[in-house]
């Protein structure tokens, strides 16, 4: 197989044919030569492989054989916020501590959590590791408010981090910022 190349060293196209017939497939400008043993990879005088690519939203620049993220600040705004979205519902859904045990806190369990919480009888409850505590009216009370804070403490750090995040002049910037 043949490959045709940009002479930035783009990978435009392969051909499997007679010279005559690679001639004519040929732009002008572009080089004919082997096929690449590899994907993603470039053509430098020979073969070379493409650095690992950072992430989705970054695409090759041939010139500089380098990749290069194309979306405007505001675009990697919106990425990192919904990141951080993401990080704190699994941070929020993910237990939390009280009384030296960790609860689960997921949806349905801070509903139960609250319908206990005003029952006011013991209970025993499962926690996160599936062991058994004896909770008192008074304890579920104090584990309705664990979990409020637990939450709150969820949603404030993500609300920090947006205020940061939007704040933010620079990619630089924005990559610093962590949940």
């Amino acid at each position: 197989m043949t490959a045709i190349i940009s002479k930035r060293g783009e990978l435009l196209q392969t051909i499997y044919a007679n010279e005559e017939t690679i001639k004519l497939n040929k732009p002008a400008g572009c080089l004919a030569v082997s096929s690449p043993p590899n994907p993603n990879m470039y053509y430098a005088g020979w073969w070379r492989k493409m650095p690992e690519q950072p992430s989705l939203f970054h695409i090759f620049d041939y010139e500089s054989k380098t990749w290069v993220d194309q979306r405007s600040i505001e675009q990697i705004k919106d990425q990192k916020w919904s990141e951080i979205k993401t990080e704190r519902e699994a941070t929020e859904y993910g237990g939390f501590s009280f009384l030296d045990h960790v609860f689960d806190s997921n949806p349905v369990s801070q509903s139960r959590i609250i319908t206990a919480s005003e029952l006011s009888v013991d209970v025993e409850w499962t926690t996160k590791d599936n062991s058994v505590v004896l909770l008192n009216a008074g304890q579920l009370k104090d584990l309705r408010i664990a979990l409020a804070m637990h939450v709150a403490s969820c949603h404030e750090r993500s609300r920090i981090a947006r205020q940061l995040i939007y704040d933010a002049n620079s990619i630089d910037e924005i990559n610093l910022i962590q949940y």
